[in-house]
């Protein structure tokens, strides 16, 4: 349901969806599934990533990252130190906006528990 309403919500949205670490997919909301498995083969590496680096340079944990491109950005968003909550915007979307998305989403999945 949140990630249906968030997909609907915001126009420049083309997916959202909730991947865990193992690259399995608990909900997500896309005409395109290309853009699924596209989404979930780079977030579980880049999570990695990004998680030791933030670690490393003393960040703290995780929370939010933006990955844009000429063509779509993603926007990536901790939910539980293993989900991770991916907006996707068409070419031109609001980089902001989807960053906002993308944590709005991590946090009412952790306000809330489950996925929906």
């Amino acid at each position: 349901m949140l990630v249906s309403t968030l997909a609907r919500g915001n126009p420049e949205v083309t997916a959202a969806m909730v991947v865990d670490g193992q690259g399995r997919v608990q909900a997500s909301e896309t005409l395109a599934p290309e853009v699924v498995r596209a989404a979930v083969a780079m977030v579980v590496p880049l999570r990695e990533f990004l998680d030791r680096a933030a670690a490393e340079l003393g960040c703290g944990a995780l929370r939010g990252t933006l990955v844009e491109g000429t063509d779509a950005t993603f926007a990536l968003a901790d939910v539980d130190g293993d989900r991770t909550a991916v907006v996707v915007g068409a070419s031109g979307a609001s980089p902001g906006a989807l960053r906002a998305d993308s944590i709005w989403l991590a946090d009412e999945l952790r306000q809330h528990g489950g996925v929906s």
